[in-house]
């Protein structure tokens, strides 16, 4: 199995923001050292990350009540 047939799937799709996002995303990227495209995955990664532990978190909560 070659490296490609390793990695990943991954998925496109057109992102229509305003300008005015788009500007405060790329000063972000560069004050970062990233990519534009770098930066909105890593954002959108973490917050991903941080919900699945808000809602891991609750349905822990709700086991030790004695919930499902």
């Amino acid at each position: 199995m070659n490296a490609t047939a390793k990695s990943k799937a991954k998925k496109t799709f057109p992102l229509e923001i305003e300008e005015s996002l788009h500007k405060a995303l790329k000063h972000k990227a560069i004050e970062s050292d990233m990519s534009l495209h770098a930066y909105i995955i890593d954002a959108l990664v973490s917050r991903v990350n941080e919900e699945a532990v808000a809602y891991n978190s609750g349905a822990k909560a709700e086991e030790n009540r004695g919930g499902k």
